[in-house]
């Protein structure tokens, strides 16, 4: 299993010099649904991921120059990388825990500008119909690890590509941390469910577009929300299943025609998600109505009580780092360290625990920044490009409560991608609308010239 999917990433870096762009589009968001445990050795990079990205960018350097030209010309996308490339250094530089290098790399080649390699894929909205014929198959493809990882208790997959890796907690393969939980939760092909769950909810609000837009058939549509809704029931995150929840209400209230009846029930179920998260009594009973559906009736797990006590302790840790934090990297070095030292942590469940913790004050500043500017573009272009605005704030949304609530893990990634592909897609239709509007100009001219000539 793990020569196969080896395999399947070498040829896709390989396919990167011959298909077109959205082709390759499509294949990033592929690596990012399956192969985000693939390691190569010898390979310099080794990951599945940071090695189709170095194909994809070595596959364009002809056409580089022409992009980087375009990308001076779009401040609505320079300027977030601005502040996100600032945001990086910053901590690199204040911190003992990472070097620059790791930073350059990691933080920002590999992750967060990924937004811009999906927005060179990407070429207009008919670029979507690769990118949802290969997602519509990767889905499939974790469906079907994922029913092996109900059924038999643990992930087959996982175990076979991370064999001899253990969790800090024990002698436990990845794949099996689950097995003997009080909660269970479906990996799938990835190390944690969360992602799992993520992953999916991601991908069905593309697919939701795609069916809207025509650009792909009613049967592959009910085929990827079958296979979308497994993933997102199966990880056994609650958090997952709010998140996917609201992104869609937000989908819907953005994009669609609604009558009063139907904005006031969203809006309701909107304050009902909000108040699980920040009333204590209101997610007790939500939790006793979802225990129903579990094997054991006790409700387990993250609650407003645990992330009361992890901002306590967060204070108390970051206590005259307030500004800067303690350095990236702080809660991972002094884990491996020093576990009793930051037990009251409980993880660091919430981006926004880890980032007053690393990166202080100044830290959480400029990554609220740089998703408030994402957001400022979809929110200028809502009126023209109602139904691409609405994927692309749907998504963000996805992503903020999930993030929020659980943590990053592995959602950035696919959020830059799937982000990117929104932002292309509304400035093809901007282009296309201008373009029309100085041929009529054009044709206008002409008449009027024959007119005087006659």
């Amino acid at each position: 299993m793990r020569i196969v999917a080896i395999i399947v990433t070498l040829v896709c870096c390989g396919l990167m010099f011959y298909v077109k762009r959205e082709w390759k589009a499509a294949m990033l968001i592929m690596g990012a649904m399956t192969l985000t445990l693939v390691n190569i050795p010898v390979i310099p990079l080794h990951k599945a991921n940071l090695l189709l990205q170095v194909a994809f960018l070595l596959s364009e350097w002809r056409d580089l120059p022409r992009h980087f030209k375009r990308l001076q010309s779009t401040p609505y996308l320079w300027i977030p990388l601005l502040i996100v490339s600032f945001s990086a250094l910053l901590a690199a530089l204040t911190s003992p825990y990472t070097s620059i290098k790791e930073t350059i790399e990691y933080e920002l080649l590999f992750k967060y500008f990924a937004i811009v390699y999906a927005f060179w894929a990407v070429k207009n909205e008919k670029s979507l119909k690769p990118i949802l014929q290969v997602s519509l198959y990767c889905l499939i493809v974790l469906t079907f690890f994922g029913l092996l990882n109900y059924i038999d208790k643990n992930a087959i997959f996982v175990n076979a590509l991370t064999e001899g890796q253990t969790t800090r907690y024990g002698d436990v393969a990845l794949g099996d941390i689950y097995t003997e939980s009080d909660r269970f939760r479906v990996q799938s092909m990835f190390q944690y469910g969360f992602d799992y769950g993520y992953i999916c909810a991601a991908i069905l609000l593309l697919h939701l577009h795609g069916w809207y837009r025509h650009l792909e058939s009613k049967t592959e549509f009910i085929i990827a929300i079958a296979c979308c809704s497994f993933g997102i029931v199966v990880c056994g995150c609650r958090t997952v299943w709010v998140c996917a929840i609201f992104s869609f209400i937000c989908y819907s209230m953005w994009v669609f025609q609604l009558n009063r009846n139907v904005i006031y029930g969203m809006i309701a179920v909107m304050l009902l998600i909000l108040s699980y998260n920040t009333v204590p009594a209101v997610e007790e009973k939500v939790n006793q109505v979802t225990d129903i559906f579990a094997e054991n009736s006790e409700t387990r797990g993250s609650s407003i009580q645990l992330r009361m006590s992890q901002y306590m302790y967060v204070a108390i840790h970051a206590e005259g780092h307030e500004w800067l934090g303690l350095g990236k990297g702080y809660w991972e070095y002094m884990h491996t360290k020093d576990p009793e030292s930051v037990r009251g942590l409980y993880g660091v469940e919430s981006v926004i625990l880890q980032t007053l913790l690393e990166r202080g004050i100044v830290g959480l500043f400029l990554w609220a920044a740089f998703y408030t500017a994402i957001f400022l573009y979809f929110w200028r272009n809502r009126k023209r490009r109602k139904k691409l605005t609405g994927l692309g704030v749907s998504i963000l949304s996805l992503y903020l409560f999930y993030s929020i609530g659980t943590g990053e893990l592995g959602s950035v990634y696919p959020t830059m991608l799937l982000l990117g592909i929104s932002m292309k897609m509304i400035e093809s239709k901007k282009r296309r609308l201008m373009l029309i509007a100085v041929l009529r100009i054009i044709m206008k001219r002409k008449k009027l010239f024959r007119r005087q000539q006659l």
